[in-house]
């Protein structure tokens, strides 16, 4: 399972719906990997916050238990057809820079990508996607 940046938020906040699929996830022992790109998202709180030290702190928490997807050059190809299929497409919203890779993170691996923000995913064809 890709764990999108929208979920890890969620779950931090501590939504139930979130914690629930959480537990679901862990107790399934199914994969659970963070794509390089979701770092880098969820770094930009650590920038932009007050508390930048509890941030960092929180997020490597969060990361330490989790394998990080690192964006390879299979990965970034197939990001880059994505966004421009989605840019080209009349029927598809834009995608954007780093959902592309997160849902090209999923493909390469095949594997779901959790996310309480399906409107980024659900267009990426042959991209099954997991909401809590």
């Amino acid at each position: 399972m890709i764990l999108d940046t929208s979920f890890l938020i969620a779950l931090d906040a501590g939504e139930s719906a979130a914690r629930d699929a959480a537990r679901e996830l862990e107790a399934s022992n199914a994969p659970l990997r963070i794509p390089t790109m979701v770092v880098q998202e969820l770094y930009v709180a650590v920038g932009l916050g007050a508390n930048t030290g509890k941030n960092a702190r929180k997020f490597e928490s969060v990361l330490s238990n989790k394998p990080v997807v690192p964006l390879s050059n299979s990965i970034a190809r197939k990001a880059g057809v994505l966004e421009g299929e989605h840019i080209a497409s009349a029927a598809k919203p834009d995608l954007g820079p780093a959902d592309a890779v997160i849902a090209a993170t999923g493909l390469e691996h095949n594997e779901p990508v959790v996310t309480t923000d399906t409107s980024d995913f659900e267009t990426v064809d042959g991209l099954d996607v997991v909401t809590p």
